[in-house]
């Protein structure tokens, strides 16, 4: 058992041995290699035998050489002049001298060899690399379970970096260097990467356990609404960051799946109005936090109060109608209407605007027959009018309709023997 900086010590001793190893290794290589230059093993052997006796006649030969320029005799009775027997004693030189280079060459690559195979030798054995020692510490085992909780993962050797670095740290001292130590705080930030954004941004960061909480109750609206695609992380930072809270959260859904998804008439008026979206698509819109509670309040109502119309066969538009539709010949289609978002904005209800349409449902057949039938005599009567009477208690358009009665029954006095279906189908809603 030993400390960590006798750990080290021992390793970066290890690494040196195989470093020395390696370079000794390769040494032996290249002392053999040379060796080999120098031919078989038969060959070197030869040149070790042959390399003195012909250093030995050499010298012999320069000794001949050197005297028999003074004994004339000894040479003719050879047979030799004095040139014939310097020019053999140079030759006989030049190759003791040859195979003399070529005996240096190599003994000197066998004492590399030797040298060699003795440092390989001598670092042959590994260094043994101790166990570090490591004292129980609670906190740590203690963390391990916190983190687990929060789902950070393959962070055991951020750990050990704090523990050997920070060895009686408490737990909450080891939290903080994985919140806010730059050294160990990559896994902690991406986890709790709203923060992060929210600091940016200039906001307070959230504790690990607020964080949790925010999300714990995210996940519990849309399983309670089995809306699975919305559990994700991505989502559940993005509300973080904009400070949207569980009960935003809840009321944004049910915005969208109880006020829309849930009513065929409503949702139809919700795409009429808005664009042609999914169920996906507008539980996405509702959550996206960049669409205020208030405007996205504002669609729902006007698409209910749309919806209301729809149900009773009636088309009505998103806006106020323009002047110029308010003062062209009667026509339903382009005269417009009050306005859906126009009526939510007032106040009408859902439940007030399904009162309202169906009483005009029952009477707009008949008003928009006088309207055509006294369109010199009287203002125009429709669904716009309609709308303001029964949905904005205008006493103006109640009066227009006032006057088709009037004259119808003017109409009908002058005619005897006729029905009155017409006028009690106008005047009793």
């Amino acid at each position: 058992m030993a400390t960590k900086s006798e750990v080290a010590q021992k390793q970066k001793e290890e690494a040196a041995r195989q470093k020395n190893l390696e370079a000794a290794r390769a040494k032996v290589t290249a002392a053999q290699t040379k060796l080999a230059t120098f031919g078989s093993p038969a060959d070197i052997d030869f040149t070790k035998n042959v390399t003195p006796k012909f250093s030995a006649m050499s010298d012999i030969a320069q000794r001949i050489a050197t005297k028999a320029g003074t004994k004339p005799d000894v040479l003719k009775s050879a047979g030799l002049t004095l040139d014939q027997l310097k020019e053999k004693t140079t030759a006989v030189q030049t190759g003791a001298a040859a195979y003399t280079e070529k005996l240096a060459g190599i003994t000197e690559a066998e004492q590399a060899i030797i040298a060699g195979q003795d440092l390989v030798s001598q670092y042959s054995t590994p260094i043994q690399i101790p166990t570090l020692t490591k004292t129980p510490n609670v906190a740590y085992d203690t963390i391990g379970k916190i983190l687990e909780n929060y789902r950070i993962t393959d962070i055991a050797s951020v750990l050990e970096d704090i523990r050997d670095e920070y060895p009686e740290a408490s737990s909450e001292e080891v939290l903080t260097l994985l919140q806010f130590d730059s050294r160990y705080n990559a896994k902690f930030n991406e986890r709790f990467a709203a923060n992060q954004a929210r600091l940016k941004a200039g906001k307070s960061v959230l504790s690990p356990s607020e964080y949790l909480k925010l999300e714990q109750g995210y996940s519990k609206v849309f399983t309670a609404y089995n809306l699975p695609a919305f559990k994700t992380q991505s989502y559940y930072d993005s509300f973080i960051v904009s400070d949207l809270d569980i009960e935003e959260v809840t009321d944004r859904v049910q915005l969208g799946y109880d006020r829309v998804l849930n009513d065929k008439a409503t949702q139809d008026a919700f795409n009429k109005f808005f664009s042609a979206l999914g169920f996906s698509d507008i539980v996405t819109g509702m959550l996206d936090p960049v669409n205020q509670l208030p405007a996205l309040e504002r669609k729902v109502k006007a698409a209910e109060i749309g919806g209301a119309a729809l149900r009773q066969g009636l088309m009505v538009s998103q806006l106020a109608a323009t002047e110029e539709q308010k003062n062209v010949p009667y026509s339903n289609v382009t005269r417009g209407t009050v306005g859906a978002d126009v009526l939510g904005q007032q106040g009408v209800t859902k439940a007030e605007a399904e009162k309202g349409y169906q009483e005009i449902a029952q009477m707009l057949p008949t008003a928009e027959k006088l309207s055509s039938i006294y369109a010199s005599q009287a203002d125009q009567y429709g669904l716009l009018q309609a709308e303001q009477e029964k949905l904005q208690g205008l006493a103006s358009a109640a009066r227009k309709r006032q006057q088709l009665t009037d004259l119808e029954t003017a109409q009908f006095k002058r005619q005897s023997g006729l029905g009155k279906g017409a006028l009690s189908s106008i005047t009793n809603v």
